[in-house]
């Protein structure tokens, strides 16, 4: 069969089905300056047989479609014919899982015994996704493998410079505090001492924080009665014309949200977003503790602030955050005019401080100044200016990581922040 027994007349003279009587014409010349028996006339018996009988398919299609009436009925023919098949598509690549990945590298590690890589893979992981499988288990193991055969100290390699002098904002005696904080948080991690977070570099001409997390911590169990704890009772009477208390300590980082490093996500019925200036998470009613960290700088014994206007439950500040089964808690709700310090351990939630108190600004729209001062285990509570508890609280011990948090209960929670400030004690 004929190589051209199988085209169209379309296809035939190489032209498209709106073509023009002109185009069709000059189409029709082209072919047959091509295949007329004249011009093969010398050529081997079989060429001028082929360029013949191809001669008179193409008078025929000339014939067919120079004819508008002729040409109808064949368009008609042609849309009858039934499509050829369409060609099957490649399956498309399947998407890549940077959690499983990161999963599978770690369990690679563990089972090579490589402790320190698994544990840096596991932090990562965590900070994408802290419920992902049993990551959070699989890194405890890690530590404790870790805490049991400490890796002995790098030689003739400084730790990073990030976490020392280069935090200068002013004077020798800031310096000092600021460098005894930083070694002091360095020491109590539980983590090789040369490793730093991959996953959130450290830039070393600012203060900036690091180790960025966002944690949603399911609610705790309500009906759980904890034994009380052996703390100092919480000063909450304010005098009749109470002193406003400042803000104390050396400023050693001012968060406006502008191109923060706090992070922007979401998840099933919570958000968390860096805005110009501000901070916001909400969830829904029944989601449980949204909340999100940074390793301060600055130390253990620092002064926490921050304004936070909250309307539908309870934010505040994430205190002595150690991991996700043992951090303090300082919470306002202003529809009640109510404080709260809590400690969480695993399940289980143990009110330290609670009360009503006057300084507390009742209205929803406006923004309540939440102070934590932290200076060895001695913790006091401020709003507005006004000391509403001061304890001792030996658990958690301190530790370098702060965060932002809201409680969602029955209903909608938003909480915004802004005017967090740092300052070393």
């Amino acid at each position: 069969m004929d190589d051209f027994e199988q085209l169209d007349h379309y296809e035939l003279l190489g032209i498209n089905r709106s073509a023009s009587a002109i185009e069709i014409k000059h189409a029709y010349r082209q072919q047959m300056r091509r295949y007329h028996p004249d011009r093969v006339a010398r050529a081997p018996t079989d060429e001028r047989a082929y360029a013949n009988r191809r001669a008179l398919r193409i008078n025929a299609a000339y014939q067919t479609l120079s004819d508008f009436s002729a040409r109808s009925v064949y368009n008609r023919s042609l849309s009858a014919r039934t499509p050829p098949p369409p060609r099957p598509q490649a399956e498309p690549p399947r998407p890549r899982d940077p959690q499983a990945e990161l999963y599978e590298q770690a369990h690679a590690h563990l089972d090579a015994g490589h402790m320190t890589q698994a544990a840096a893979t596991l932090r990562e992981l965590q900070q994408i996704n802290p419920f992902y499988r049993d990551s959070a288990a699989l890194l405890a193991q890690a530590e404790a493998a870790i805490s049991q055969h400490p890796a002995p100290a790098p030689a003739e390699h400084p730790a990073p410079t990030s976490n020392r002098r280069t935090l200068l904002v002013g004077g020798i005696g800031s310096l000092l505090v600021a460098g005894i904080g930083a070694a002091t948080w360095w020491l109590r991690r539980p983590t090789d001492p040369v490793l730093v977070n991959a996953a959130t570099p450290i830039d070393t001409s600012v203060t900036a924080p690091t180790d960025t997390v966002v944690v949603v911590s399911p609610s705790p169990d309500p009906t759980v009665v904890p034994p009380s704890p052996t703390v100092a009772p919480p000063t909450v009477a304010p005098s009749a014309t109470p002193e406003l208390l400042a803000e104390d300590g050396k400023l050693f980082d001012a968060e406006e949200f502008r191109g923060s490093a706090w992070p922007t996500t979401s998840g099933n019925g919570w958000s968390v977003s860096a805005n110009d200036r501000s901070y916001t998470i909400t969830a829904n009613p029944g989601t449980g503790n949204i909340w999100a960290y940074h390793t301060s700088q600055a130390g253990e014994n620092v002064l926490i602030g921050v304004d936070v206007t909250v309307s539908g439950g309870e934010a505040g500040l994430l205190l002595r955050f150690d991991n996700a089964d043992s951090y303090l808690s300082f919470f306002v709700n202003p529809v009640s005019r109510s404080f709260r310090l809590a400690e969480h351990t695993a399940n289980l939630n143990t009110t330290l401080a609670d009360g009503g108190h006057p300084a507390i600004l009742p209205d929803a729209a406006v923004s309540n100044r939440l102070v934590a001062r932290m200076e060895g285990k001695q913790i006091e509570l401020r709003v507005n200016g006004q000391r509403v508890a001061h304890l001792s609280v030996d658990t958690p011990p301190p530790t370098a990581r702060y965060g932002l948090a809201a409680v969602a209960g029955d209903s909608l929670v938003k909480a915004i922040f802004s005017n967090l400030h740092l300052r070393a004690l």
